[in-house]
């Protein structure tokens, strides 16, 4: 197929989490009020992945048509029929671009907290693990762990997750045994972990809106946290990422006392975690290893690069034989190059390819911050 050279509204493909997801992605993409969406918690987007879909006809974020998709993160499957067909409505990613397989995972994120975890370093070779670099611009303030706290004791902070997750499973039988409700073993996992404390071993940061953390390098220690009082949304972020699968990517040391609805619970790899877990100060040093911001380039890594523009009038910008992904923080835009052209609202993307030399992105609204990923060619 020809490779076209018009900007591509992207169908996001959104995942519901009734656990710790939110409304703030239908709200900056405003579908609160789709009634296929009501009474659910959206935890992520994905703006741009392996099998995203990029529409052919429409060119409007306000068209009433535009829908996205509500999936699963780990197959085809979608929940919502939407009235477009294939080749005719949209083509694929793969159809759009010769650097398919250099596209990186973008989402947005809305997570009150997930696992202490980390991803293997780029070159270590590992039988079931592949590195996967990532990293996250926030998009609201927000509250992580990065990094190892100074002078710690690695022994200690082993033998806390294993206690832990001795604890959990023990506790995750007597719930599918029936001999103990769930809302028992959370009491009980929460008390417990509460005196174990693993957060005493890492680096506990407040994170603020516009700020990037990079955890490219591989591995850091990292997760984010809950503050309900201070931070009501989770953490919400832009973040950019190899397009790994989690099982054969993702290592995790403690997965703070969550069961399943039957009372499983997530396969934990705390040898492993400890295996590769990146010891060196510097790298557990957030301040080191924040990317320093110069002009509109916020990130620089091997595998993506990010600009954050601010557009008022009209602008002109090159591919520089990348694809390119353009994100609306705020405000609406006009994207536009020879072949065609798209309108765009806040918390909406479309893609434009390596063939195309030249766009222009206008601004239709006061000032619009536009997040640009691209690749180094």
């Amino acid at each position: 197929m020809k490779l076209s050279k018009k900007p591509y509204l992207i169908i996001p493909k959104l995942i519901e989490q009734p656990t710790w997801g939110g409304r703030y992605i239908l709200g900056i993409k405003n579908w609160c009020d789709n009634p296929i969406f009501k009474n659910k918690k959206i935890g992520q987007s994905y703006e741009l992945f392996s099998r995203s879909k990029l529409l052919l006809k429409i060119n409007n974020t306000s068209d009433k048509i535009f829908l996205p998709e509500l999936g699963d993160p780990n197959t085809d499957r979608v929940f919502n029929k939407l009235p477009y067909k294939k080749n005719i409505d949209y083509i694929t990613l793969k159809d759009a671009t010769d650097l398919f397989n250099k596209i990186p995972l973008i989402k947005i994120n809305q997570s009150n907290g997930n696992s202490f975890q980390l991803h293997i370093r780029p070159g270590f070779s590992a039988k079931r693990w592949l590195p996967k670099a990532e990293s996250w611009y926030y998009l609201k303030d927000g509250l992580i762990t990065f990094g190892l706290k100074k002078n710690i004791n690695i022994n200690e902070y082993k033998k806390t997750c294993v206690e832990i997750e001795k604890k959990m499973k023990d506790l995750s039988k007597k719930i599918k045994d029936k001999s103990m409700t769930i809302e028992e073993g959370n009491k009980t996992a929460k008390e417990f972990i509460k005196t174990k404390n693993p957060w005493k071993f890492v680096n506990i940061y407040h994170v603020k809106k516009d700020t990037v953390v990079d955890a490219s390098y591989g591995g850091i220690h990292h997760s984010w946290e809950e503050d309900i009082a201070k931070y009501p949304d989770g953490n919400v972020n832009f973040e950019i990422q190899q397009d790994v699968m989690d099982p054969v990517s993702t290592i995790r040391s403690f997965d703070k006392g969550k069961f399943k609805k039957d009372g499983s619970i997530r396969e934990i790899h705390i040898d492993d975690y400890f295996k590769y877990l990146d010891t060196n100060p510097d790298h557990n040093d957030i301040k080191k290893m924040t990317p320093i911001k110069n002009g509109n380039r916020y990130l620089t890594t091997k595998h993506y690069r990010l600009d954050v523009l601010k557009v008022s009038g009209e602008i002109e910008d090159k591919t520089n034989k990348s694809f390119v992904h353009l994100f609306i923080r705020k405000g609406s835009v006009e994207v536009k190059t020879d072949e065609g052209q798209v309108k765009m609202t806040k918390g909406h993307s479309c893609f434009i390819s390596e063939k195309t030399l030249n766009y222009k992105i206008k601004s239709l609204d006061g000032e619009s911050i536009i997040l640009k990923t691209f690749i180094e060619t």
